[in-house]
């Protein structure tokens, strides 16, 4: 997965296994399903919700190695998160070869969303590379620290694609039908700006 903001361009190795994040059978007991014969629906339903989750908010949900690009050493915003670790930050040096950056050179702050990085008395970059930079950071909730406001929405949401298989209903009168999820998502929401 590639994920763009701004002058960093971050690739996830990969993605997590939706079952780690919540059970089929933890979602049956939310819709009080009692069969097998929809289980196939319900599994997509889940990675649905899953994808609107991680979308919504800007996280990532499952812990990822994940690895950072820049073209030139300037303060960046990580585009995704939570980070719990940022790791060694290497560049080609302008003889082409890659060199680890001193920790000393780097400043990061990861307590706060979104998580920025910052470099001082840094070495020249090879003129050529496009992201001479690269940055290695760990990203995402652990399945097991998943807030629980973010667990209850993919239920409802998963309630909802459940029960309203099509976008509209339709009656005397057609409407929307709007998901409640937003007041659980939002104190999760990491909101970047470029």
């Amino acid at each position: 997965m590639q994920i763009t903001l701004g002058a960093l361009q971050t690739d996830v190795s990969s993605t997590a296994l939706a079952e780690q994040i919540i059970s089929t059978v933890e979602l049956k007991k939310h819709l009080r399903v009692t069969h097998a014969l929809e289980d196939s629906l319900i599994e997509a339903a889940r990675q649905a919700a899953i994808t609107y989750v991680e979308n919504y908010c800007n996280v990532l949900l499952g812990s990822y190695l994940a690895t950072g690009y820049l073209r030139s050493w300037q303060a960046a915003t990580f585009p995704v998160g939570p980070l719990s670790a940022v790791g060694d930050t290497k560049y080609l040096n302008s003889s082409g070869v890659e060199t680890t950056l001193s920790s000393y050179n780097v400043h990061f702050d990861i307590k706060r969303e979104p998580a920025q990085i910052c470099f001082h008395d840094t070495p020249s970059v090879e003129e050529y590379s496009l992201t001479p930079i690269n940055i290695g950071f760990t990203v995402g909730y652990a399945p097991a620290d998943i807030p629980g406001g973010i667990i209850a929405a993919i239920k409802l949401i998963v309630g909802h694609l459940y029960d309203m298989r099509t976008d509209e209903v339709t009656g005397t009168i057609t409407s929307r039908v709007k998901l409640g999820t937003d007041a659980m998502l939002n104190p999760h929401r990491i909101i970047v700006n470029p």
